[in-house]
């Protein structure tokens, strides 16, 4: 994660003010001094017409490379993780087949697979392995275009100077070629660093919403017990759920708390008139909810 914030923040056209941790992009792009620039000869005109021209075009060769070179990285996170959760996957479906032909007798790597297929799907999206590497070659191919319509266009302008050099008017009308230019370069990377911002807090808003789900889901709830004829057992009756033995209760009413949700058997025991008897019944708790369950002792009528 640390990583790839740090190569958004060297990201060319990101602004300083808005980097987090400063990497070195390894492209040298030429520093623009306008207050350097000459406009009064005929050849300081076309001197400084050059150097606005080289600034723009390394300007927009420089986001060109770091997205060529960068997309390389997120090619191979995302291959290799989609890779696995494909090997993953494909063990946990032949897992219960091979099992069945007798070949094996382990059923762990099923659910162990399948839940490591899972988690690198989860890993993908949520550092952005695959969507960014989509975003990358598309915006790396956006840029390539405007650069080659750009170039095309200053080509048709220089040729109609010819051997001419430029009135005010026309240079007036290739600066502005050149600032339009380097707009639209910085409005391809702005859009494509605010879809990489965008994705990235709705990935870190849908982990909280699933942490907050799965703690409201294991919240523990209860069991409200009731023996409807509990007050004629001879010393009171055994509660017991799943199997392990609360406690002997006296009386109709009985609450279990800090139960885990979901399915549970609740058994009774006791004696009425000398005679061992029980009863069950399976509740379901809701998590952080009182589930009522409601028993009788199967007392035989006395015979006439």
């Amino acid at each position: 994660m640390t990583e790839q914030v740090a190569e958004k923040a060297s990201k060319p056209g990101v602004p300083r003010e808005t980097q987090r941790v400063a990497q070195p992009t390894n492209i040298e792009i030429p520093e623009l001094h306008a207050q350097d620039l000459k406009w009064t000869k005929a050849d300081d005109i076309q001197t400084s017409i050059s150097k606005l021209y080289q600034y723009a075009e390394a300007s927009a060769n420089a986001s060109i490379k770091w997205y060529g070179r960068h997309k390389n990285s997120l090619a191979r996170w995302s291959q290799g993780l989609r890779s696995l959760t494909i090997i993953l996957t494909s063990l946990g479906g032949l897992m219960p087949i091979i099992s069945a032909l007798g070949w094996s007798t382990v059923n762990v790597p099923v659910v162990g697979s399948l839940g490591l297929a899972a988690a690198c799907v989860g890993y993908d999206k949520f550092f952005g392995y695959s969507s960014g590497w989509m975003r990358y070659i598309t915006t790396k191919m956006t840029l390539e275009k405007t650069l080659a319509e750009f170039r095309l266009d200053w080509a048709m302008m220089i040729a109609k100077l010819g051997d001419n050099p430029p009135t005010p008017d026309q240079v007036q009308l290739m600066i502005q070629r050149l600032k339009e230019f380097l707009l639209v370069t910085n409005n391809h990377v702005e859009k494509e660093t605010q879809a990489w911002i965008s994705e990235f807090k709705t990935n870190i808003a849908e982990i909280e919403k699933t942490s907050k789900t799965q703690v409201e889901a294991s919240q523990p709830g209860a069991i409200e017990i009731t023996v409807t004829n509990g007050m004629e057992t001879e010393d009171g009756f055994t509660v017991a759920l799943d199997g392990m033995e609360i406690r002997k209760v006296r009386g109709t009413k009985y609450q279990i708390g800090y139960v885990a949700p979901g399915p549970h058997k609740i058994a009774i025991t006791g004696i009425i008139k000398k005679e061992p008897l029980d009863a069950s019944e399976l509740v379901n708790v809701a998590p952080g909810e009182i589930a009522k369950a409601t028993l009788a002792f199967p007392v035989k009528e006395a015979q006439p």
